[in-house]
Formats: C-alpha cells, structure tokens, sequence
C-alpha cells in the first residue's frame, strides 16, 4: 500500500484505499488528475458517435436533423461535467 491508497477505520469499519474510482460517470482520481478523465470523455464521446454511424451516413436523414441528433447525443456524453474542471496547460494540449 501507497501512501496515497491509505485505509480509513469508522466504527471498526475499514474502507480500503484506492488511486482512483468512478462516482456518477466521473473518474475522480487521488492526484486531481484529469488525463485520465478527458481520454475516458473523448472514448465515450467516440463510443457513442459510432453507434449512431448509420444515421449521420444515412443520405435520407438531412444535414439540420443529423446536427441535432450529434448535440442531443454525442455532446453531452463527451462534456458532461467539464465545465466544473481545473484545468492545466498540459490538460488543455
């Protein structure tokens, strides 16, 4: 054990240590890393754009409603939860 994964003792209760977990679809990490969580965004983000491949090849679907779709669906699974986020430099590149 790290001393950055150390035990927490309540009530006889141990509660193991870790580096990092997921708590409402964030990845909240011990070091305040946010690499992790970006990388883990843009594979959803990409994820979720792939599922909907057909439509956005579709010709029969036009160009507005294929907009909306991506900002209704794709959007929001790719920033959610980033504007709250302390940003560095290396994060931003």
């Amino acid at each position: 054990m790290t001393n950055l994964e150390q035990d927490l003792i309540m009530d006889l209760q141990v509660f193991e240590g870790v580096q990092n977990f997921r708590y409402l679809s964030t990845l909240i990490h011990s070091k305040n890393l946010k690499n992790d969580e970006i990388k883990s965004r843009i594979g959803a983000g990409n994820s979720c754009f792939c599922s909907l491949r057909q439509i956005f090849r579709s010709r029969a679907v036009s160009k507005p409603v294929k907009t909306e779709i991506y900002k209704i669906m794709v959007q929001p699974v790719t920033v959610s939860g980033s504007e709250t986020w302390a940003m560095t430099e290396m994060d931003m590149t």
